[in-house]
């Protein structure tokens, strides 16, 4: 509470001492901080920067390139605030009980990590069965932004948006152009993509395809996935645009941690999934129109016997209406089939049972703009939410933006969320219960801009949360089920500032603050994050890294984890089409845990070349 207030003075301190600043928002297409710049959001509406109420960012790839190897969430874990992401090995994330990849944001997230939604091209990207996302599907090569939006958000994008949404947004084709990469370093561990792109006549086109492998930094651990994606861009006649992109992404992995090798079958886990998304985009006078039809598919297995097989298949249809300069309005619905079934072949017959569990999901929203004067902004809108679970939710949003001065946005808002429960906690264990109601969240949040010339700022905002219907395990072993037993009340602070000197060198910082109520699983209480790049001719370094106090690897107070230090080294250098890069991770060698008992990867490096053929 101590650091909070200080935080809080600090707040007002800043605020006065920009005051006498003279200065504009930001000027760059880079970091988005423009006060006139328009911003798509997670591909649901566009609107200038100055006109959005809540915390959003946008991570270009290319510009933190080297800060992600394997996984854009690797992005979002060192740059973004307030946001923490469970890794344990070199390469891989894994899934299962002690599987890596959990996101937490805002104090939000669970696990299985079905309080975050990722999306794909606006499109949700989850496992039907348990609800989470699949951090080892998200591979960097083909993403060229990711986008994040902080705090409550199911009035735009429904169930899961608890503590936040991350869209990652994927490149374009780029016509006649050829990306071939290898990267090898610590562990066994080596990387190879390529990425071909080509056109004809109007229809352009890309093929990629990536492989990596580690031996792992322990027993056990090793890791091997492939990557595939193609994807096809017709423009079909003025302002319309239709695309088809699809993927598949097998891997498989070893893990100490995954339980007894009671069948002597290994420690491993074998994963295949699938995606597909045919979307129309196109402009009809005022109207900018998208539709998708997209699927995921996916097979799991365990050494522990443990299969499953599930999928997703949706529609959605989002409208943004630019009806004039001061009104603007967002509306869509979306429909959702998911499901799947889990059984287990060693030995047959124990749960769970191999029974089909469907889910039908429909919901509507629409969102307002109003900005009755260049200065001031407001944000309303509503969703509903109906399932065949027979569970309905309606959920708000209301938020305003001002402009005292050129250099100062401030904004305020508040958002309602909700989490439909996941088939593994309705119907698949004995611990299941199918009488479960949505989790549902209310958050409060306010901020401030704070722009120092060109590309320079600094932002400061602060949140609660009132999270009810907390879905947790009640009873004594091995009487325990599911319940709707636990409320929450949440309150941080994060603060970040960028700088860059003379279009060399940009420097970012930030810390978060976290009281997570007793929510502290993999909500560490503060987080600093850095990360520094210089750049001279066609030479490139960045160092980054975070600082991590106050981690649990559960919700019970004996799971603290030691607090822990990372720096990184990240160096570049581009020569006509060939560009040489080398990576060094945890350059002090420092030992860390993010699970109990399970030593993450010290010192390790990666060395690279790529050709870049126009």
């Amino acid at each position: 509470m101590k650091r909070y207030l200080t935080f809080l003075v600090f707040y007002q301190f800043c605020l006065s001492l920009f005051i006498g600043l003279k200065g504009t928002p930001a000027d760059s297409i880079q970091t988005f901080h423009l006060q006139d710049s328009i911003v798509v959001i997670a591909n649901r509406y566009q609107l200038s920067w100055k006109a959005v109420t809540n915390t959003s960012e946008i991570l270009p790839v290319k510009e933190y390139d080297g800060v992600a190897v394997h996984s854009a969430l690797q992005l979002t874990d060192m740059i973004s605030p307030q946001m923490f992401v469970v890794e344990k090995k070199i390469l891989g994330y894994g899934v299962g009980p002690n599987g890596a990849g959990n996101i937490t944001m805002r104090g939000l997230g669970g696990k299985p990590n079905s309080g975050i939604l990722v999306l794909v091209n606006g499109r949700p990207d989850f496992m039907a069965i348990f609800g989470h996302p699949l951090p080892d599907v998200y591979g960097i090569n083909d993403i060229q932004h990711v986008e994040v939006i902080k705090g409550p958000s199911s009035t735009l994008f429904g169930s899961n948006a608890m503590g936040g949404v991350i869209n990652l947004v994927t490149s374009k084709p780029a016509a006649q152009k050829i990306k071939v990469g290898f990267q090898a370093g610590s562990y066994q561990t080596s990387t190879q993509n390529i990425q071909l792109g080509t056109d004809i006549s109007r229809i352009k086109m890309q093929l990629s395809v990536s492989h990596q492998k580690t031996g792992g930094h322990i027993d056990s651990s090793d890791f091997e996935g492939w990557n595939m994606a193609g994807k096809i861009h017709l423009p079909l006649f003025k302002d319309w645009l239709f695309s088809l992109e699809g993927k598949y992404v097998p891997f498989t992995f070893n893990d100490p941690f995954m339980g007894p090798d009671l069948a002597q079958l290994g420690v491993y886990g074998k994963i295949r999934r699938g995606m597909g998304d045919l979307r129309v985009e196109g402009k009809a006078g005022k109207l900018q129109n998208s539709f998708h039809v997209y699927s995921n598919l996916g097979h799991h297995r365990f050494n522990d016997g443990f299969e499953s097989h599930d999928f997703s298949y949706g529609f959605s249809s989002y409208q943004y209406l630019n009806l004039s300069q001061k009104t603007q309005l967002s509306f869509g619905a979306d429909a959702l089939h998911y499901g799947g079934r889990a059984y287990n072949i060693v030995p047959p017959g124990l749960f769970p049972r191999p029974d089909l569990h469907v889910v039908n999901s429909l919901g509507a929203y629409f969102v307002g703009f109003y900005s009755p004067i260049p200065a001031l902004s407001f944000q309303g809108g509503l969703r509903y939410q109906y399932t065949s679970l027979t569970l309905q939710n309606i959920s708000p949003t209301v938020g305003v933006s001002v402009l005292p001065m050129s250099f100062i946005h401030l904004y305020a808002n508040y958002n309602d969320a909700f989490r439909i429960p996941t088939l593994q906690e309705l119907y698949l264990f004995p611990t299941s219960n199918p009488e479960l109601d949505p989790e549902t969240t209310k958050s409060y949040e306010t901020g401030v801009y704070l722009y120092i010339r060109s590309q320079n700022f600094i932002k400061i905002s602060t949140f609660q949360n009132y999270i009810t219907n907390v879905i947790n395990l009640v009873g004594i072993p091995p009487n325990l089920s599911y319940q709707n037993s636990g409320k929450a009340t949440q309150s941080g602070i994060e603060f970040q500032i960028r700088y860059q000197f003379m279009n060399r060198m940009n420097i970012q910082l930030s810390h978060s603050y976290i009281n997570p109520d007793y929510l502290i699983a993999y909500n560490p209480r503060n987080l600093f994050k850095f990360w520094l790049s210089w750049n001279f001719h066609n030479f490139t370094m960045s160092t980054f890294g975070k600082y991590v106090t106050g981690l649990y690897a559960s919700n019970d107070q004996t799971s603290k984890l030691s607090d822990y230090f990372l720096l990184n080294l990240s160096g570049s250098y581009q020569y006509r089409i060939v560009n040489l890069s080398l990576q060094f991770k945890n350059v002090l060698d420092r030992n860390y845990e993010v699970l109990p008992d399970y030593q993450a990867p010290g010192f390790h490096f990666l060395a690279g070349v790529q050709l870049i053929i126009p």
